[in-house]
């Protein structure tokens, strides 16, 4: 039995359609690789979201950019800060190579505004205070100078940004000279300039601004607080016997009893540490820092993905747009937001151009199997009958085009 030639099976659709439809599904496809891009580098823009591949380099080891805000009152503070270093130290100790001194690199910042005075005058200006390796997280562009530490041995140093430069000097080459801040004298480190990405740009409301030690900061806004009345508290007194004691106190002088200054609150700490499983260190952040839940902890490292973005901002659109905590969030946390949102357009976008392509490929491939299934089972009776021929006659040396044998 000779097969027919057989044609493609046709689904209900003219040729004109099919045309069209396939240079839509191109069209679509070549549109979801662009929304793809797109979102791929949404979040790579932004400097402030590289610190744990910076700091991780070629060590081949997995690290996790944290961030931790809280409420300027919300009790975050240096002593918290050294606890929960001690924890990471100890908690990665099995995971951390030998050779690695360090596992960890942090810093937390402090936000506020002062008056501030240079050659051409004074204003007021947007105060960044910074402890740790600060600038690992945010490598501000240098346009003279250099930056602070807290290795130096002065801690009078502070970095003005360009406005602030400008306003102050009338000019950017200021390293060395100096500013006065709350009428005491500050050393100009140097000038940097801000983040030129659309997405700081936008974040960014504070106008001109500087950088300083946040233990210079406290000390200079800090002040003891008096307790009025009529004398200083004295307290003398003496003790006797094994385990107990008894005193008296007497209040005398003409003075008010200070109680020790309040540091300004910390409203953001960050750190990169070696994250050896998927939330291991966001989870340990929670933990030591976040146990009552005041606070809001962000893992840096996975908030650009596929999956967290879908979730964070496709899925929970509705409420992403409701703030209910009293934190204020810096301008670097709100760019990361906008380049989020970004990233969800895309994603969406990415979802819905894949659609045309995906229905035309199912259309195809169900065409196709129809097709092959066709052949497949007209291949399969021509087998068959030419079986049961050579069955039916053992003795049979061919056949002709119609089936039919030459004895």
């Amino acid at each position: 039995m000779k097969i027919p030639k057989m044609k493609m099976p046709r689904f209900k659709m003219p040729a004109k359609k099919w045309i069209v439809f396939s240079i839509v599904s191109a069209s679509s496809a070549v549109l979801a690789l662009v929304c793809l891009v797109l979102f791929s580098s949404s979040g790579k823009i932004l400097r402030s979201q590289q610190a744990a591949s910076v700091w991780a380099g070629d060590s081949g080891q997995k690290y996790a950019q944290i961030s931790v805000f809280a409420p300027s009152d919300g009790g975050l503070d240096t002593g918290k800060i050294m606890g929960f270093r001690q924890k990471v130290t100890e908690a990665t100790a099995d995971t951390t190579a030998k050779n690695v001194v360090n596992p960890y690199v942090d810093a937390w910042s402090a936000r506020g505004t002062v008056s501030i005075s240079g050659d051409h005058g004074s204003t007021d200006a947007s105060v960044t205070a910074t402890g740790g390796d600060f600038f690992v997280f945010h490598p501000l562009d240098l346009v003279s100078g250099s930056y602070y530490s807290d290795d130096d041995l002065m801690k009078d140093r502070v970095l003005l940004d360009e406005e602030l430069a400008w306003k102050l000097f009338g000019g950017t080459d200021l390293a060395g000279m100096y500013v006065s801040i709350g009428g005491k004298p500050f050393v100009v480190a140097g000038v940097v300039s801000r983040e030129d990405d659309k997405y700081d740009k936008a974040a960014y409301s504070g106008g001109a601004g500087l950088y300083m030690p946040y233990n210079t900061y406290a000390a200079l806004t800090s002040s003891p607080s008096q307790t009025p009345g009529g004398g200083t508290a004295v307290n003398t007194g003496t003790g006797t016997g094994t385990g107990t004691g008894a005193g008296a106190g007497t209040a005398a002088g003409g003075g008010a009893a200070q109680t020790p200054a309040q540091k300004p609150g910390i409203t953001c700490y960050e750190i990169v540490m070696p994250n050896p499983v998927t939330a291991f260190a966001s989870g340990l952040a929670v933990k030591e820092l976040n146990a009552d839940g005041k606070y809001a902890v962000i893992d840096n490292s996975a908030r650009f993905g596929a999956r967290q973005v879908f979730n964070n901002v496709i899925k929970n659109a509705g409420k992403r747009a409701m703030r209910t905590d009293a934190i204020g969030y810096p301008y670097w946390e709100n760019a990361a937001r906008l380049a989020e949102n970004r990233a969800g357009f895309f994603l969406l976008m990415e979802l819905i151009f894949w659609l045309c392509p995906i229905v035309f490929a199912v259309i195809v491939l169900v065409v196709l199997f129809k097709y092959l299934k066709k052949r497949a089972k007209l291949k399969f009776v021509d087998l068959k009958d030419r079986y049961d021929n050579r069955t039916l006659f053992p003795h049979m040396k061919g056949s002709d085009e119609d089936g039919g044998t030459d004895a």
